[in-house]
């Protein structure tokens, strides 16, 4: 499925194909592509849409090579994307207007940090001009707490730049850098955006999935929430943390729960109960593939209750033995074999059987069917592939091994059988026989009805 957002620019309309998001501290960027492949980049701080740019080949985007290499990133499609984004068209601003209404709605802190996101694309040093102009707006203003939460955005942003120079050295700072130093908690209330930042920068200590989880549950940000906890899913696997994501995902995500299973599956969540978890889900929705490879990755024993609804969900699907590997169509034999009519137990054998050997040595076939001998009905394919195993060097019975590949539906390897039997037997009217037959299954027509000319020729002529 492909997950797209609608641009505005001016009059014009397009419908970009998302590739993927990343969540970095408050900053949220989404890439997507247009039909020349163009990639734009849609900005947004927390949930605020802030604006859309488009990028240049072989330009440098600091903030935003920065944000994918450290966020925590997710490929379309994704049910946090589908959060973030709106049924609206997203509208092309110039900076100018955003940063001109930016203040109006945000602390010029936060208007600070926002306009960092857009380097690369704004000059540097306009940039540091406009975190410049509002340091001394709140210098105006009296507020020099402010300031210093400004400055501290400069130092990360433009550490050598003279501006950043020139306010460092201003002496009223020296007591909020102390206090700053000491972690004082009465000036860590009122910096949210430093915590944040301090919190990220120490990843992935457990303090600090546990500062930002607060933060983020104080200031109701559940996207932000859900991607911390998948994070941390990811490096720390214990139950607890899973639990707590879970938990999101019910609660924010109640349609979504397989996406995210495998989400985790993908990003190597293999803690005991969301394994469980995710064979349920799987099995709830019928994805026997997926399922079974859960269960052979992991080696995860199926309870008699799982074991029950595989069942009910071979019997009711269509089984298609090509979808699994080796090692799951073995574990699926030997969970449902024994509980099915003998019909089915014959036709989920063969298929398995055939489906082997069609990528496959009859020799490891052999080997993977070893652990099926007790399988009622297996008996009698066990003992074809037995007899292939032996005919595979005998020059003198290669028409039976033909018969035997065209049994497992392998007409290919049967047509290679027959014609060296043919070579071997020139008077041998049997494999001509066998050839026309082989040819017509697999659609070669003219083959077809040379060989049969020739198969009446042979006949008439004995």
């Amino acid at each position: 499925m492909t997950q797209t957002i609608t641009i505005k620019d001016k009059n014009q309309t397009d419908q970009l194909q998302i590739k993927r998001m990343t969540v970095y501290k408050q900053s949220r960027i989404i890439e997507a592509v247009d039909q020349h492949d163009l990639k734009h980049y849609v900005f947004f701080h927390m949930d605020q849409y802030l604006n859309y740019v488009i990028s240049k080949p072989d330009h440098s985007y600091p903030y935003i090579n920065t944000a994918f290499n450290n966020g925590t990133t997710f490929t379309a499609p994704h049910p946090l994307i589908d959060a973030q984004l709106s049924t609206t068209p997203y509208k092309k601003k110039s900076f100018n207007d955003l940063f001109a209404k930016l203040p109006q709605q945000r602390s010029l802190q936060e208007t600070a940090l926002i306009a960092t996101y857009f380097n690369g694309f704004i000059m540097k040093d306009k940039l540091v001009h406009l975190i410049k102009k509002l340091y001394y707006q709140n210098r105006r203003d009296g507020k020099l707490f402010s300031c210093y939460r400004i400055l501290h955005i400069l130092q990360d942003f433009a550490p050598n730049h003279s501006v950043t120079h020139s306010f460092v050295r201003d002496l009223q700072f020296t007591k909020y850098a102390a206090l700053y130093k000491d972690n004082d908690a009465s000036v860590l209330n009122r910096d949210s955006l430093y915590v944040e930042k301090q919190a990220f920068a120490a990843l992935p200590e457990s303090d600090s999935f546990q500062t930002l989880d607060q933060l983020y549950t104080q200031q109701d940000r559940w996207i932000d929430r859900t991607a911390l906890h998948i994070r941390l899913a990811e490096q720390h696997q214990n139950e607890e943390n899973y639990t707590i994501l879970k938990s999101l995902i019910d609660e924010y995500f109640p349609e979504s729960p397989l996406e995210f299973m495998k989400e985790l599956e993908n990003r190597g969540v293999s803690s005991k109960p969301f394994l469980q978890d995710s064979l349920q889900l799987y099995l709830d929705n019928s994805q026997l593939e997926r399922a079974l490879q859960l269960i052979c990755q992991h080696d995860i024993e199926l309870s008699p209750e799982q074991s029950e609804q595989m069942i009910r969900v071979v019997k009711q699907k269509d089984f298609a033995a090509e979808s699994l590997t080796p090692e799951g169509l073995q574990k699926l034999l030997l969970t449902v074999c024994g509980s099915v009519d003998e019909e089915q137990t014959d036709t989920i054998l063969y298929e398995a059987f055939s489906t082997m050997l069609a990528t496959q040595s009859p020799e490891e076939v052999k080997v993977w069917a070893s652990p099926l001998k007790e399988i009622k009905g297996a008996e009698p394919l066990l003992e074809k592939v037995n007899e292939m195993n032996k005919l595979l060097e005998d020059p003198n019975h290669q028409q039976r091994l033909g018969e035997l590949y065209h049994f497992f539906h392998q007409p290919q390897k049967a047509i290679e059988c027959m014609s060296w039997e043919m070579e071997l037997n020139n008077e041998d009217p049997g494999p001509v026989q066998w050839l026309s037959k082989l040819y017509h299954e697999v659609g070669m027509i003219e083959e077809h009805k040379a060989y049969q000319k020739l198969y009446a020729h042979m006949v008439k002529r004995a």
